[in-house]
């Protein structure tokens, strides 16, 4: 071969090497986006009235009905509950009775982690959540009234349908909680409320029993006689007279007035954000 073939052939080779080297680092980033999945959530428990919803509409759910897109979304009704398990394996979501969630954002972030954004319109979910693997992972809770997000922890919010007062209560890690441009962390064993058009409160400890206090007055209406009961909450939670949600004022207090009746007692519930219930016989008379 010619000095001048063999300079021409380690040229070549050079620029071959080159090229390859270049090559095949973006091919392996080209292969490390195509192999990114579709994202999901998936409903493997429920109990109870349960609807699938989506932009086509809803339908009643079923074990394996997945979350793929924004706007699906799951509704449980009354007495009805439903577990949602994530698709990156990293825990779940409960939904408690009469509780709409929906899908609000399924992404990727830049070190490959998974951001995931729900939307609560109203009722009350509890996350058991492992510390994530990835800095960009995130899981991020909506409302109407404020924000909440996690990066694994166990936690749980409430959303009232009436007034759209949020209660959010950390079990276990940290959490944070925005509204109005403000933002508070809530650590394991503490608790905030966020009030619409309100930044969230300063976090307070969970309490060992849901507070509920109450008086039982006689009253007298076109010659009737009724039983009034008047109680107090902490408005982070919600409560049911019977099966019945009642509305409660910023206090927390309400009014439930029943026929006067020897024997009669009604049965008070007290739910908390993390899903936690504590139930009442009161005896009218």
């Amino acid at each position: 071969m010619s000095k001048a073939k063999k300079r021409v052939f380690i040229l070549v080779a050079i620029v071959v090497s080159s090229l390859l080297a270049i090559g095949v680092p973006q091919l392996q980033a080209q292969q490390s986006i195509d192999v990114r999945v579709e994202r999901w959530l998936s409903i493997q428990e429920m109990a109870g009235d349960v609807r699938y919803l989506s932009l086509r509409g809803n339908r009643s759910a079923e074990i394996g009905d997945r979350l793929t897109a924004i706007g699906d979304g799951v509704r449980t009704g009354n007495n009805a509950s439903s577990t949602l398990v994530l698709d990156t394996g990293v825990g779940t979501i409960t939904m408690q009775n009469n509780t709409e969630l929906e899908v609000r954002g399924l992404d990727f972030a830049d070190d490959n982690g998974y951001i995931t954004r729900l939307y609560v319109s109203q009722g009350g979910v509890s996350l058991n959540l492992r510390r994530f693997t990835h800095e960009g992972s995130e899981l991020e809770i909506q409302t109407p009234s404020g924000v909440s997000g996690v990066r694994g922890t166990e936690f749980g919010v409430l959303v009232d349908p009436d007034d759209q007062r949020v209660g959010i209560a950390t079990e276990t890690g940290e959490v944070y909680a925005e509204a109005q441009a403000e933002m508070v962390t809530v650590p394991g064993g503490f608790q905030t409320l966020i009030r619409p058009g309100e930044p969230p409160l300063e976090p307070t400890p969970i309490p060992d029993v849901p507070e509920f206090d109450y008086q039982v007055d006689i009253i007298v209406r076109n010659s009737l006689r009724y039983l009034l009961l008047r109680g107090q909450i902490d408005p982070i939670n919600q409560v049911y007279v019977g099966e019945e949600l009642q509305t409660v004022n910023e206090s927390g207090e309400f009014e439930y007035e029943v026929p006067a009746r020897y024997g009669v007692g009604i049965q008070v519930r007290v739910v908390t954000p993390l899903g936690n219930e504590a139930v009442y016989d009161v005896p009218l008379l």
